[in-house]
């Protein structure tokens, strides 16, 4: 939209010249007043962009009427001419805020351009103004806490929220180190922060401030801010939030974990302990016994048992109550297998070899009872007449979540195929049912030169918890 001027000047001459040179380039809009009463009439009637005035007039000097309209409009453009281009008259006029200063008879078209120009950076100056304004009140509104350090780390600004985090008002944060509200254990850690950020360098962190009521959590940005030409770090600025009620709850949350985790790790005591109970009956038991083949029925029943005890025997002094070093394990259950049937004769060589898997408790034991039968069979069946022999047990991960054990002896190996599906014997039984029916695997062997067993098994823990998922 065209500017609109008003000329102020008692020079009908001037006035009426100067409004068709303005209307003549189309971009104007002028109107004219003879004194400083008309002129100030008419800027209250009408909001104009620019003003020219005529530094004598009959009612009023220019430069006290340049105050008077300001008034009235702060962002107006004032332009001042004069007959007399005298020094004080110059410099009364840029004292009270001009933003031109003419001699007559002046050149129009610098009035003109020093108008336009005036328009621009009063234009720009309105942007920047509510630009300002826009960003105060984001500060001002955030939910955030900002506050802005100098270089000495002293508080320089703090909007409300972050007043409400220090519960204190600004004139007893102003002014003051930013450390100095910080709890005295995390002080070290803050104080390195801004020193990073002095030079450059954004750091985040978790520290806990002193406030009237009690002691909060706060995570903070603290961030350079660097000058106008980007060279320089000139301020920091910190945005923090309260992290207090988190806080408390992780320590709740971990506390009610660690009482969970007691719970479990006494649950795992208390079965390993009653399976030791058992054993001992059955060891009681198998006392009082006089034919071998039933004393060893009971031996077996032991060994099965104590396959089961050493899973909950791990799980109670591992920090994971849920999952175990099956190798490990296994190399368990297999000592306790060899000082069981062998005693002191150790001419029977044990290999433990191959990966090392970590399973779950659901996947553990059944693969340790398996182990336990065919690593019995090796012992008791494979040599004979005291020889000695070699078995190796090997591990393999075949896919994900999927694994192969071997269990292999070099001793006579069997005399002939055996169906385990109709197998008569509680130990491969066990084998079939274990493996095939609660492991999902397979069970094969071979009896080239010794017995060689093989199965595989796939990790049954995820199952469970996907079932558990799609109950819940």
């Amino acid at each position: 939209m065209p500017s609109k001027i008003l000329i102020i000047d008692d020079d009908v001459e001037i006035c009426n010249t100067f409004t068709g040179i303005l209307q003549e380039k189309g971009s104007f809009e002028a109107a004219t007043a003879r004194s400083s009463k008309d002129g100030l009439a008419l800027m209250r009637q009408t909001r104009y962009d620019a003003v020219v005035i005529d530094i004598i007039l009959p009612d009023m000097d220019g430069t006290s009427l340049l105050k008077e309209l300001r008034k009235i409009n702060p962002c107006v453009v004032c332009i001042i001419i004069t007959g007399h281009a005298e020094f004080n008259n110059v410099y009364e006029a840029i004292k009270a805020g001009a933003d031109g200063f003419f001699t007559k008879p002046f050149p129009v078209e610098e009035v003109m351009q020093r108008i336009n120009e005036s328009l621009q950076q009063k234009c720009l100056q309105k942007q920047l103004i509510e630009s300002e304004d826009k960003y105060r009140n984001l500060v001002q509104k955030s939910s955030e806490g900002i506050c802005n350090l100098d270089m000495d780390g002293k508080i320089v600004f703090i909007n409300p929220a972050c007043l409400k985090m220090f519960e204190k008002d600004e004139q007893e944060l102003s002014g003051v180190k930013y450390v100095d509200v910080v709890n005295p254990k995390d002080l070290a850690q803050v104080e390195d922060a801004v020193e990073c950020a002095k030079k450059g360098v954004n750091v985040s962190l978790q520290y806990e401030i002193s406030t009237f009521s009690t002691n909060k959590w706060v995570e903070s940005t603290i961030t350079p801010i660097r000058n106008d030409t980007g060279n320089a770090v000139s301020s920091i600025l910190i945005i923090s939030r309260d992290i207090t009620g988190r806080i408390n709850l992780e320590a709740q949350l971990q506390g009610t974990i660690s009482e969970k985790e007691t719970l479990l790790r006494e649950i795992h005591h208390r079965v390993k302990n009653n399976m030791q109970v058992i054993i001992s009956l059955l060891k009681l038991q198998a006392s009082y016994l006089k034919d071998s083949c039933n004393k060893e029925m009971f031996k077996d029943c032991e060994n099965r048992i104590k396959a089961m005890a050493i899973v909950h025997e791990r799980l109670y002094r591992t920090s994971d109550m849920t999952t175990i070093n099956f190798k490990y394990y296994v190399k368990q259950v297999a000592n306790e297998m060899m000082s069981s049937y062998l005693g002191g004769n150790r001419n029977v060589t044990l290999k433990i070899t191959g990966e090392d898997f970590i399973l779950g408790i659901d996947t553990a034991v059944p693969c340790g009872l398996v182990i336990n039968e065919l690593l019995s069979n090796a012992i008791k069946h494979a040599f004979i007449n005291g020889e000695g022999g070699v078995i190796r047990i090997h591990f393999k991960s075949i896919r994900e979540d999927e694994y192969e054990v071997m269990v292999k002896d070099n001793g006579i190996g069997m005399k002939e195929d055996i169906d385990l599906g109709a197998a008569k014997t509680l130990g491969l039984t066990l084998v079939h049912m274990l493996v095939e029916t609660q492991l999902k695997g397979k069970f094969y062997y071979n009896i080239d030169s010794g017995t060689e067993s093989h199965f595989t098994f796939k990790e049954i823990r995820h199952k469970r918890l996907d079932h558990e998922h799609k109950l819940s």
